[in-house]
């Protein structure tokens, strides 16, 4: 909203009360009359809009015209989930070294996985999960409340999932700005400690696994167009 069209905007209304008080004595012209005008409220929001879109502190935040005042409110917070690919090893006495499992024969080890990881969450991870550990005060601070790992079985795969919790609408370069740190965090950060950690699964065949949210051949991080419900598969 350009600032010439609240200026067209309040000289319209303007021009209807003087229209309307045609013949009086006296012309009295107050803020209610204009503030009450529904196209110049929105005129109002949107340039408020356009004056904070670029300021961290306003970042995530609704706005609203009410009670004479421009109010800046905490929008609800929505789920948007990150799926990225896993790697998945277990130590293979025979030959003596790590062997790759296959993401359909890991699926049924993913409530051992998830287990371990909920273990693995330290206390001041407990509220925003790996966001705790985001130090900069910018506006994906101010919107991406908390992101959570875990795994989940997709089309017969186990897939690494990232759950966002998220005030308002990511800018591209606010996802891919999200999307390195969270990289960094699962190759040099929380997965790194992550990864060495041993997971018994019970089984004779495959005892403990061990379990990597990112690799350098085909890591990415890509934005879940809809819910995937989890496939039949148990152990």
């Amino acid at each position: 909203m350009s600032d010439n069209k609240l200026e067209n905007t309040v000289a319209i209304r303007l021009n209807e009360i003087i229209e309307e008080m045609k013949g009086a004595d006296d012309y009295c012209i107050s803020y209610e009359q204009f503030m009450s005008d529904e196209k110049i409220a929105e005129c109002v929001i949107d340039c408020a809009k356009q004056l904070t879109q670029n300021r961290p502190e306003f970042a995530g935040l609704s706005i609203d015209l009410g009670n004479g005042f421009v109010e800046f409110g905490q929008a609800e917070l929505k789920t948007v989930r990150l799926i990225s690919p896993l790697r998945i090893t277990t130590y293979d006495e025979d030959y003596g070294n790590d062997e790759s499992l296959s993401m359909t024969h890991a699926a049924c080890y993913r409530h051992y996985i998830n287990s371990a990881i909920s273990e693995y969450m330290m206390d001041e991870e407990k509220e925003r999960g790996l966001m705790n550990w985001y130090d900069r005060s910018d506006s994906i601070n101010n919107k991406v409340y908390s992101a959570f790992p875990s795994v989940e079985v997709i089309d017969r795969k186990l897939m690494g999932v990232t759950t966002l919790r998220i005030r308002g609408e990511l800018t591209n370069e606010e996802q891919k700005a999200l999307n390195d740190y969270l990289t960094g965090q699962y190759s040099d950060g929380w997965g790194e400690g992550f990864e060495q950690r041993e997971i018994e699964t019970g089984d004779r065949d495959c005892p403990e696994i061990y379990v990597s949210f990112w690799n350098p051949e085909d890591f990415e991080l890509t934005v879940e167009d809809a819910p995937q419900p989890e496939q039949g598969l148990s152990m």
